[in-house]
């Protein structure tokens, strides 16, 4: 009777779990192997080391992926480089409440303001990428980019797919919201978009008008007043204050708008 080699074995192993599109975990195998650490593991702690390493690499590359879907401004934007100092007036309990990413399967907005080059953006790309390493998905866009997008959309006629896409992220970014006036078929994009994820998932917008000044930006009108309810209801706001963080040669460019 012919005894097939441990090396032939571990062959044929790795070639059947990368048939199961299982590389990672095929890889692990091999090493466990070459380095011969298989004598000091018992069956649990091979099969454990195995998982694992196979589990953390795909959640890794599902992260990497949605990170590049999201089209970030900026990449490295995190919450625990936003400055603090006094005359910024960040609130901070509010941030520490959004830092836990409990406003988005709670589906609460979050309205960023503040004059140029406070540090919106940055504080949105913060929020979003630290959602994204917690395995959210997102979707960032200017409003110009978004509305454009929209009315190719229905030129095209796809626009109830475009609208599902847009629904279908966890968090999406509206960076530069209203900073110039609406047209009624803006207005119109604008409402189908808050209405969709009124219903189900959070919107994060960065704006430099006050909340006041958005019903004359959206018309003044009934459609207005809708769109201001489903953005501002229950909503996190967070207000930055101070100087502009693009002049601040101390930052550097990690806090600007």
């Amino acid at each position: 009777m012919t005894t097939t080699s441990p090396n032939k074995k571990i062959e044929e192993l790795t070639q059947k779990l990368r048939q199961m599109r299982l590389p990672i975990m095929a890889a692990q195998l091999r090493a466990i192997y070459t380095e011969e650490l298989v004598d000091s593991m018992t069956p649990l702690d091979l099969l454990e080391q195995l998982v694992t390493e196979e589990f953390y690499t795909r959640k890794q590359n599902a992260i990497d992926r949605n990170r590049k879907k999201a089209k970030l401004s900026n990449t490295t934007a995190h919450l625990r480089d936003i400055h603090h100092s006094p005359e910024r007036k960040i609130n901070a309990q509010v941030l520490e409440q959004l830092a836990t990413n409990q406003y988005i399967y709670s589906q609460r907005n979050v309205i960023i303001q503040g004059a140029t080059g406070t540090g919106k953006s940055y504080m949105a790309n913060a929020l979003a990428n630290h959602a994204l390493e917690a395995s959210y998905t997102v979707r960032y866009f200017r409003m110009t980019e978004l509305l454009n997008e929209l009315h190719l959309a229905e030129l095209e006629h796809e626009m109830v797919k475009r609208l599902k896409q847009l629904t279908k992220v966890d968090i999406l970014v509206i960076d530069d919201f209203l900073l110039t006036p609406t047209s009624e078929l803006e207005q119109k994009y604008l409402m189908e978009v808050f209405e969709l994820r009124n219903r189900s998932k959070p919107l994060i917008l960065c704006s430099q008008m006050s909340t006041a000044e958005w019903h004359k930006k959206l018309g003044g009108g009934a459609i207005a007043d809708a769109i201001l309810d489903r953005a501002i209801s229950n909503a996190y706001q967070l207000i930055i204050e101070g100087s502009s963080q693009r002049r601040a040669p101390s930052t550097g460019s990690k806090n600007n708008d």
